[in-house]
């Protein structure tokens, strides 16, 4: 077996269960964490839902996708009760998939999302507004992704996943009751770096990233880690009995938030730093369910 990795805790990649905290909550990320590099869900993952359902524990899904975009076989199991989406800024309770519940919403508004808009309008990017368990992105914009250099898994869901409109993007936000946040793609590091200088320029924003090619930008209060604590809190689990995994810079207050923060093998440099353990297994090989299972 090889070495474990080690993170910030320093400590052996699966811990000894009578040497960890019980486990009452678990939070995931989805892309590169709980589904594997094609978007689908590992069977081990699959069958770590099942054992969480028999001892009642629950899967939070923990994601900067809308929450009606996590995977169906994970939305629809009776093991997940609660979804953090749009990277912590909607909390949602999905135990009647047929009912959602919006629990908690700290939102970008559509004021700063037009500003922020007009900061980047002369750039090739895309600006996608997520609202209400919909992203949508005006059409001119839609269409620059296909000659961006993105994996094609990504450039995939990206497609498959935004509502195009055929109308200007000042138009389209006005249209919106609200706007959770914003993500912008871009197709080159310069373009990239003028961005983020455009997302600077509002310090009440603040912007993570799950690619080379993303910002994923919220209101400066906004995180996973906030809507972690936040659900933590209103559940009355206490934190240290919490276990989340991650592998980008967009886990890295979810990993920090959570009991055990633990990043896959194919994580990020910076996610690994952040982790109290790191799993020695990649989210192709169910390294969710391969660190957690020994633990429940």
């Amino acid at each position: 077996m090889p070495a474990p990795e080690r993170g910030r805790g320093a400590g052996r990649a699966v811990p000894a269960a009578d040497a960890h905290a019980p486990v009452s909550i678990v939070f995931a990320d989805m892309d590169d964490t709980f589904l594997a590099t094609d978007k689908t869900v590992p069977a081990g993952n699959l069958a770590l839902l099942d054992l969480m359902g028999e001892k009642g524990v629950p899967f939070v899904p923990c994601t900067g996708r809308v929450w009606s975009a996590v995977a169906g076989q994970v939305l629809a199991h009776a093991a997940t009760r609660y979804a953090v989406a749009s990277d912590g800024a909607v909390v949602m309770d999905v135990r009647d998939v047929n009912n959602p519940r919006r629990l908690h919403l700290s939102a970008l508004g559509r004021e700063r999302a037009l500003a922020l808009y007009e900061r980047v309008r002369e750039l090739p990017v895309t600006f996608d507004a997520f609202w209400d368990s919909k992203i949508y992105v005006s059409r001119r914009r839609f269409e620059l992704m296909r000659g961006f250099d993105i994996p094609p898994y990504d450039r995939d869901m990206y497609l498959r996943y935004r509502t195009p409109m055929d109308m200007s993007t000042p138009r389209l936000l006005q249209s919106l009751p609200n706007v959770e946040r914003i993500t912008i793609f871009t197709g080159e590091d310069d373009v990239r770096a003028r961005a983020i200088e455009a997302v600077a320029e509002d310090p009440t924003l603040h912007y993570t990233y799950s690619s080379a090619r993303n910002l994923e930008v919220m209101d400066a209060d906004t995180s996973k880690g906030a809507a972690v604590r936040w659900l933590c809190d209103r559940l009355g689990i206490p934190r240290a009995q919490s276990v989340g995994f991650g592998d980008s810079p967009n886990d890295l207050s979810m990993l920090a938030a959570v009991g055990d923060g633990v990043a896959v093998s194919n994580a990020y440099p910076e996610a690994k730093a952040a982790a109290a353990h790191v799993a020695q297994w990649t989210c192709d090989e169910s390294a969710v369910a391969r660190y957690l299972e020994p633990l429940l």
